[in-house]
């Protein structure tokens, strides 16, 4: 399989053009390398991005995150990298490609994806280019209730009532995160996520006919129908001429078509799992806060080695290392996602991760910019610093200093219950707007309690307009990056609490790591903002402290003194 030879195929198949997601039949979910179609084909390791393959060129669509990537990582002879930061991608091929006929795979293309397209002709054809599914045997296993806190049947009578309520025969989830969180069961399917990669049909009297491959029915802890994949036409025939409920956001465009052949009514709702997923209970908050300590000591021990240890060492060096450090802490199971340990120009690339062929040195006189996260029984975890590494100019003090005071004036705000992600997105941006600086990814994103490090339906971005309410999780993550030079993004995970006034609510830090305040340019900082990292710093102590040997005390000390 490769471009040129699926260039000429487009004669066979009568198609102007065909277009290719990163996805699977499990939209929005994470896939294995084995199954990333568009690295593959174009050498992009991207976590998003679209291929449009054409007879005489080919053209990736990425956003902001990955502009400098994607140019770097592409053969330009064959393909021409296209930001959608100003242009969507429907909006590229409505104005570019009108009358024409594109092809897709309807199983890795949601309903409201081809909606979009309005002036070529859409043509579904999974032929052309099938979607890759790993064959690799599943392990599943329960998440416990000291865990999730919450029964499945519990869980199954509220979706149950969503469907009474909605006048539904059924309804379909499509997204595997809520089929996971539904059931209370979790998978090895994916090395940083522990999501069970399976579709479900929940009908009107609580029947659940669960739909996946590679599954040994022995492992599930209850009796569950689990059916393969290729057996959802058959269960929809039972169906035939009745009403099902699911979210055209999440749900293959294939579902449509196999509903028109069963005369199924489809009614377009958001998936009645997702905000009580992302509304963590007691339990899941307790445990959240829990799995931040030890992860907050995970990295502050990494920290404290960095220091001590950081000549002749590598950006693979420091991936190796930070996760020996977490592998330590109880009920860790593995990363949260593919760590980034970007030094110095690398930086710039705000999703970079290494590899042999770009593993930089760690020298004196830059920033090494470090995302990385764990999955942990009992949570999940996201964080971002970006640390010092020996003597920095002014610019580069001034510009970490930005990012913080923009990371502060988010993380201070009390908001109005229900305020959405695109106000707040503002509250973090309009601080860097103020020096004509901005990035070009969110602000923020919802964190599951393990499962997804990125979890809807609530986003800090411009284009999220879904409100927030208390008990969600969010991460906090303005940055800044200088192409060729740096990157610095600062982010912490947050809950989303009620405070002092009725209705309005707040961020409580649940991230424990201190912020390198040699980076630092105090003077460009007001007093409250000193005031809102010293009270930080001084958490960071309180709950870090008691699980350091002596000399990472003394470091974590002089790491958190007051500004």
């Amino acid at each position: 399989m490769d471009l040129i030879n699926l260039q000429k195929r487009l004669k066979k198949f009568k198609l102007d053009a065909f277009l290719v997601s990163r996805n699977n039949l499990f939209l929005g979910q994470d896939i294995r390398n084995d199954e990333n179609i568009i690295m593959q084909l174009t050498g992009f390791t991207g976590s998003a991005g679209t291929l449009l393959i054409t007879p005489q060129k080919n053209f990736l669509f990425v956003d902001g995150r990955y502009e400098l990537q994607a140019p770097q990582q592409v053969d330009k002879s064959l393909i021409e990298v296209i930001c959608t930061t100003k242009l969507s991608l429907a909006e590229w091929i409505n104005q570019n490609l009108a009358n024409k006929k594109i092809g897709y795979n309807p199983w890795c293309w949601s309903i409201n994806d081809i909606l979009k397209f309005s002036t070529p002709q859409m043509v579904p054809e999974s032929e052309f280019l099938p979607y890759l599914l790993s064959t690799e045997p599943i392990h599943i296993f329960e998440q416990p209730l000291e865990y999730c806190g919450q029964r499945r049947e519990e869980k199954i009578t509220n979706i149950s009532r969503q469907i009474s309520d909605k006048n539904l025969d059924a309804y379909f989830i499509s997204a595997a995160d809520s089929v996971s969180w539904l059931l209370n069961l979790r998978s090895d399917a994916l090395p940083d996520s522990p999501v069970l990669r399976a579709l479900a049909v929940m009908d009107n009297e609580r029947h659940i006919w669960v739909f996946a491959d590679n599954i040994n029915s022995k492992d599930l802890p209850f009796n569950l129908t689990v059916l393969p994949l290729h057996d959802l036409p058959n269960r929809l025939k039972k169906f035939k001429k009745k009403i099902i409920g699911l979210d055209f956001n999440t749900t293959a465009a294939a579902f449509f078509e196999l509903a028109q052949d069963f005369h199924i009514k489809l009614e377009n709702h958001p998936d009645f799992c997702q905000l009580q997923k992302s509304i963590k209970n007691a339990c899941e908050l307790d445990g959240i806060r829990k799995a931040h300590i030890r992860d907050g000591v995970a990295v502050c021990k990494f920290l404290y080695w960095f220091e001590h240890n950081r000549q002749g060492k590598t950006e693979l060096d420091i991936v190796n290392k930070l996760h020996d450090f977490r592998a330590k802490q109880q009920n860790f199971v593995s990363e949260s996602f593919e760590t980034i340990a970007a030094y110095g120009s690398n930086g710039a690339i705000v999703h970079y991760s290494p590899t042999a062929k770009t593993n930089k040195k760690i020298k004196d006189g830059s920033f090494l910019l470090l995302d990385s996260g764990a999955q942990y029984l009992d949570g999940t975890t996201d964080i971002t610093r970006t640390i010092a590494v020996g003597n920095i100019t002014p610019e580069m003090s001034e510009d970490f200093t930005l990012v913080l005071k923009a990371h502060i004036h988010l993380s201070s705000a009390i908001f109005p219950n229900r305020t959405s992600g695109a106000k707040l997105d503002t509250l973090a941006r309009e601080v860097m707007w103020q020096e004509g600086k901005n990035y070009n990814h969110g602000t923020g994103h919802g964190v599951g309690c393990f499962l997804n490090v990125h979890e809807g339906p609530q986003f800090i971005s411009a284009a999220c307009h879904t409100p927030f309410t208390a008990g969600q999780i969010t991460s906090i993550e303005p940055g800044y990056y200088r192409e060729g030079k740096y990157g610095i993004r600062i982010e912490n995970l947050a809950e989303i609490c009620p405070c002092g006034f009725q209705e309005f609510l707040c961020f409580k830090n649940l991230t424990l790591v201190p912020i390198d305040s040699r980076a630092i340019n105090k003077y460009l900082m007001t007093a409250e903002e000193r005031e809102w990292l010293n009270q930080y710093h001084r958490e960071v102590l309180k709950q870090i402290t008691p699980h350091l040997s002596d000399d990472e005390k003394h470091w974590l000390e002089e790491a958190c003194a007051p500004l």
